[in-house]
């Protein structure tokens, strides 16, 4: 059995030594490498459309608003959307409304929305809708703020939305 040992040590350290070596020469040889990275593998943008996205307009002084939008998935498998990034906000939350048994209606912050496969998502006042909380600046009726929408797996999709009044 040691003698055995002994034999695969050094088959083993040289294998070691071609996997950092080989990757780190790769790019030497006049062809960059390709690294396979879960980063790369995600790198393809969500697969939804964007329809009306609208940023709430709020009096100075207010630290949060809402964002509404309708998102629209052509796909065969359904999108969940895990969070929404503004620079204007330290902070984004992913509301549900729903209503309890005698009929009052709340919101929760949830950890995931879903746009079902070939179906629509209406992010609205009255249901389920995005939240930019603790501004970083006032917001100014008119502008158009960039978002970010982040779904599982990091893909992202970038999204721009017309500050509006109520």
């Amino acid at each position: 059995m040691l003698n055995r040992l002994a034999t695969l040590t050094p088959l083993l350290a040289a294998l070691a030594l071609a996997a950092v070596v080989l990757p780190a020469s790769a790019g030497h040889s006049g062809h960059p490498a390709a690294p396979v990275t879960p980063a790369a593998q995600s790198a393809a943008p969500l697969p939804l459309t964007v329809r009306g996205a609208t940023v709430v307009a709020v009096p100075p002084g207010a630290t949060e608003t809402s964002i509404f939008m309708t998102l629209h998935n052509k796909g065969r498998t359904p999108v969940t959307l895990t969070g929404v990034r503004a620079a204007v906000a330290r902070h984004g939350m992913l509301m549900a409304t729903r209503r309890d048994s005698q009929g009052r209606t709340g919101m929760t912050n949830v950890k995931t929305l879903t746009v079902p496969a070939g179906g629509t998502l209406r992010l609205s006042a009255t249901g389920d809708h995005l939240m930019l909380m603790d501004f970083t600046r006032p917001l100014r009726v008119g502008e158009t703020l960039p978002l970010t929408l982040v779904g599982t797996g990091g893909r992202t999709l970038p999204v721009k939305a017309v500050v509006r009044k109520p």
